[in-house]
């Protein structure tokens, strides 16, 4: 059932010069199968309507005429070829006053014995607000740790080239939750970001504490992301323009 994750975001670079920051972070995971009545009884909060908080399905991956989870599981069967029969939850930054914004949502996707078959990781970038959708295949992994190498194909940041390759590792969400990436340009470690983050009950509550942060874990997001750009071009860190503009 749903979940509420809190922790950390670290971002550590190291070439061509260091840069470093971390802050705090509190995330929604919410089980696609009753994503509807979530907040039910909750007069703060919302499905698809506007409110203080909200879960809106336009800032996800889905198509018009299918839901979250429908347009996921066609994802994946696409991609890898994987029927999703199970459970699929939704690891993310919730709408906090009308905004929202998130780097990375992930959604982990079991089978009906409940063994996590895929990973899907949707990224959004800034200030185009471009979406692309990461598969991570776990079909034939064993263990906790679920590691994956490939090439990035996607455009974030300026500061940041597309001739990288990147090393992912993730852990079931369990009590406790974690997210790693590595990024390497020319076989030279450059980059990492972590998520690190602990469970947490879904109580109307924990739910209403998380719209009395200041500010909002959306705004401060983007915040942190503006003013560490500021700081890298201070830095003179190399600028990468969008490849396609």
């Amino acid at each position: 059932m749903h979940s509420i994750y809190k922790g950390v975001v670290i971002h550590t670079r190291h070439l061509p010069k260091k840069h470093h920051f971390k802050y705090s972070i509190t995330m929604l995971f919410i089980d696609l199968d009753h994503i509807t009545n979530a907040f039910k009884k909750n007069i703060f909060w919302s499905y698809n309507k506007t409110n203080i908080g909200s879960i809106n399905k336009s800032d996800y991956y889905t198509s018009k005429k299918k839901n979250i989870k429908k347009s996921v599981v066609g994802l994946i069967k696409k991609r890898i070829g994987s029927e999703v029969d199970g459970k699929i939850f939704l690891l993310t930054n919730g709408k906090y006053f009308g905004y929202c914004f998130n780097p990375v949502s992930f959604y982990y996707c079991f089978n009906k014995s409940e063994k996590l078959i895929a990973i899907v990781s949707h990224i959004t970038n800034t200030p185009w607000n471009e979406k692309y959708a990461y598969v991570h295949d776990c079909n034939n992994m064993k263990g906790g740790t679920k590691i994956f190498n490939f090439d990035k194909k996607f455009h974030v940041s300026p500061f940041m080239p597309m001739d990288i390759k990147y090393n992912w590792k993730f852990t079931e969400p369990k009590d406790f939750l974690y997210v790693s990436m590595d990024s390497f340009k020319e076989d030279n470690f450059n980059f990492n970001a972590t998520l690190r983050l602990t469970r947490k009950a879904w109580t109307p509550w924990a739910l209403n504490k998380i719209l009395l942060m200041f500010p909002p874990t959306t705004i401060r997001t983007i915040l942190a992301i503006y003013w560490n750009a500021f700081l890298l071009t201070l830095k003179k860190i190399p600028f990468y323009p969008h490849p396609k503009k």
